[in-house]
């Protein structure tokens, strides 16, 4: 029985668990971003910037499942700023994660509002996942729209003048997310898509074959780079990899200012040392030159599916059009998670054209925000809809993006628990 009148619901500024062995126990197909080891990674990585706001339901067999937030006070990164989402531009030009030309009408208008009609600012889900979802060990009905109600309520009732959820995956149940952002007076619309590939076929040899032409032409020409870069190539996994956090993460900082973003590198540097310390399982791809790490991904195993996550290049060595990309965050991992028997290997969002000629396969995801100001909301949802048209217009070359074709469900912590969700990650 999963009767929704057993769950409570309530906030938390911490969450339960500890090893990661522990975390994929209880929620093994959950996001590695929305994890508890993630999560308290995040917490100390923002310190002094964000508190941790924490949707959690409990049930009576000692089931969790939780929604993450964190409340910002004063203005954030481009990617947690609300304002961002609404079309505005940060005066140093800095873009959101994937970023479209800013609009100056909205960026003025946006500006005239003020701080304080959106800050405090609550970041609905992993600030440093890129994940607005929730992770559970059990299934209820409207589990997800109850969480996220709790939140809205939660922020209310600390004094966040908005809360965003900027990155909604199209899975099913998150819809309920969307839902209680418009239930409770906000409003959603397009963000961008995540690629993703499922692995059915029984080996890498076998994957390659099966392609068309053109695309194996593709990964030819990928590994064609990959030699005349002439790179000392070094496969590290878990500890060994610790020793290399630091410069992985200034070498992923190099590779987002390329793109007119920006990122902290103790942000990444910490997250990646705490995952190890929990025993998480992450797959490095080194490259270097003279002795020195110049090309770096990073991914991570989580149940069978692989999460490609970090990568960054030195552009000064390497070049700007090295071509390295795909053969150090799409082939090389490929290889592996064929080796492991894994089903999903998990792209995120950026080139996703590129992705698509190899291949991948894309989800929609979605942004929702909700203001405290009742009078601005009508004018907030149409700054909102009009930026996600201008992403749609910029990264959608497929309109109409097929939602996953296997189901992504979390699997039951007792044989007498349902689970309910969507395509893989």
């Amino acid at each position: 029985m999963t009767g929704s009148a057993r769950v409570t619901v309530d906030t938390r500024e911490e969450l339960a668990g500890g090893a990661w062995s522990t975390d994929v126990a209880s929620a093994p197909d959950a996001w590695p971003y929305l994890s508890a080891p993630w999560l308290r990674a995040t917490t100390t990585a923002l310190a002094g910037t964000a508190s941790p706001l924490h949707a959690v339901a409990h049930r009576a067999r000692g089931e969790e499942a939780w929604l993450p937030g964190y409340l910002f006070k004063q203005p954030p990164a481009v990617d947690w700023d609300p304002r961002t989402y609404l079309g505005w531009e940060r005066p140093d030009g800095m873009q959101v994660c994937c970023g479209v030309e800013s609009s100056g009408d909205a960026t003025a208008e946006v500006a005239r509002w003020g701080e304080d009609t959106l800050f405090p600012a609550l970041v609905v889900g992993s600030p440093l996942g890129y994940r607005s979802e929730a992770a559970y060990s059990f299934w209820a009905p409207g589990l997800l729209g109850r969480l996220t109600t709790t939140l809205l309520e939660a922020a209310r009732a600390s004094g966040a003048r908005s809360v965003v959820a900027p990155w909604v995956p199209q899975r099913s149940g998150n819809e309920e997310v969307l839902e209680a952002f418009r239930a409770a007076g906000g409003s959603d619309a397009y963000w961008g898509l995540d690629d993703y590939l499922p692995l059915e076929a029984a080996s890498y040899a076998e994957h390659v074959a099966q392609q068309p032409r053109k695309r194996r032409q593709r990964l030819v020409g990928d590994q064609a780079a990959l030699a005349r870069a002439g790179l000392e190539i070094r496969r590290v996994a878990g500890a060994d990899l610790e020793p290399y956090a630091d410069r992985v993460a200034e070498l992923v900082c190099m590779n987002r200012e390329k793109n007119g973003a920006g990122e902290e590198p103790h942000h990444i540097s910490t997250v990646l040392r705490a995952l190890l310390a929990a025993g998480a399982e992450l797959w490095g791809y080194l490259g270097l030159r003279d002795g020195e790490v110049v090309a770096a991904c990073v991914a991570i195993r989580r149940g069978r599916r692989l999460f490609v996550k970090w990568a960054g290049f030195d552009y000064g060595v390497l070049g700007t059009r090295s071509g390295l990309y795909f053969p150090f965050c799409f082939d090389m991992p490929l290889r592996d998670a064929y080796g492991a028997g894994l089903r999903w290997m998990e792209l995120g969002s950026g080139a996703h054209e590129a992705k698509t000629l190899r291949g991948c396969h894309s989800r929609t995801v979605s942004t929702a925000l909700w203001l405290a100001d009742e009078a601005l909301r009508p004018r907030a949802a149409e700054l909102l809809r009009d930026f996600g048209q201008r992403r749609r217009r910029a990264f959608d070359t497929d309109p109409a993006p097929a939602p996953a074709p296997v189901p992504l469900v979390l699997t039951p912590a007792s044989s007498s628990s349902s689970s309910c969700c969507g395509g893989p990650s």
